[in-house]
């Protein structure tokens, strides 16, 4: 017995397969110096604000 299912529905036998793009772009490795960067000025920025919320 099949239930009723609005006529926008996926078909369910379809369900988990889709299609492979093989030429997919990869993105860009990050560089440490840039992970670096961008961990000094969040420490920063959260030491600045701790310490102005404190004094």
């Amino acid at each position: 017995m099949h239930g009723i299912r609005p006529a926008f529905a996926l078909d369910p036998r379809q369900f988990g397969r889709r299609l492979v793009a093989h030429d997919a772009p990869t993105a860009p490795e990050a560089m440490l110096s840039e992970d670096f960067k961008l961990f000094a000025a969040t420490f920063s920025a959260g030491f600045l604000f701790v310490s102005i919320l404190v004094a």
